[in-house]
């Protein structure tokens, strides 16, 4: 079959876009493997309405919402690969399905590579963060170690601040583990330790599918896929959404783009329609 529009990722981005191509009555795959980057974390913040929501139960109500809308679909789906053809493009999941769309929106958000650190899984979305916006107010005058290097830790360090005085900095490579307790430790290799509330880093994201290079999507240097007000990639057809355009990850920032993103496909494809 094949749909107007296929969105890959069922995140803030992607579901914002379904929700608003589905009132076009646009026809609308959403595909998703389940595994969003927040998965870890228990609560949702900064997002207006649902404040301190868990996080499966927001894309949860935005299923249910989106689902009164007949003309948008859900697969629970891995896509592996995506190439062009004549008048869009050609969509392989991990299974072998193929998928056909005429206009395709990546929404596949990112991943944080946590440094190779004993203990640190744990913590993550736990006690370990990487956004002070999203997780420094619950701990608000408490102990904070972060974990970086160089720069950009001193950076987040005095951003924290803003939150707590009490803030050290543990350089990456001198951290061998951390300890769980009441309270994490970090340990490192002179044998001191930093008994803190809680952890950030300074991790680097990296993009979650392969479709960027398989597509051969411009990037920015900083990691985002370069897109235009709209959302518009360099490959015609194709546009992107979410925390893979932006540095700047919050939910609600996600789902604006999704839907800015999705107003300008419904219009390219009135554009198409009437070019025909």
């Amino acid at each position: 079959m094949e749909y107007e529009v296929i969105v890959v990722g069922g995140g803030a981005a992607g579901l914002s876009a379904a929700l608003i191509l589905g009132r076009s009555r646009r026809h609308v795959l959403v595909c998703d493997e389940g595994r969003p980057r927040n998965v870890l974390a228990r609560e949702v913040h900064g997002f207006l309405s649902r404040e301190g929501i868990d996080p499966r139960e927001l894309l949860r109500i935005a299923r249910e919402q989106i689902a009164v809308y007949p003309t948008v679909t859900f697969a629970d789906a891995y896509i592996s690969d995506a190439r062009e053809e004549e008048r869009g493009f050609v969509l392989t999941d991990a299974s072998g399905a193929i998928y056909r769309t005429k206009k395709l929106l990546l929404a596949t958000g990112m991943y944080d590579e946590l440094p190779d650190i004993e203990g640190l899984t744990q913590l993550w979305g736990y006690k370990a963060f990487v956004c002070p916006y999203c997780d420094a107010w619950e701990y608000r005058g408490k102990s904070l170690a972060v974990i970086g290097k160089g720069a950009r830790a001193e950076e987040l360090a005095a951003e924290l601040r803003q939150w707590s005085q009490d803030v050290c900095v543990c350089e990456q490579d001198s951290v061998t583990h951390i300890e769980e307790g009441g309270c994490p430790e970090v340990v490192l290799r002179d044998g001191s330790r930093r008994q803190c509330d809680a952890i950030f880093l300074t991790a680097p994201l990296r993009l979650r599918y392969p479709l960027v290079d398989a597509l051969g999507l411009q990037v920015r240097d900083d990691g985002a896929i370069a897109i235009d007000d709209c959302g518009r990639t360099s490959v015609h057809g194709c546009y992107a959404a979410g925390d893979a355009v932006t540095t700047a990850h919050q939910l609600v920032l996600a789902a604006a783009s999704g839907a800015s993103a999705a107003m300008a496909i419904n219009e390219d494809l009135l554009e198409d329609r009437a070019a025909d």
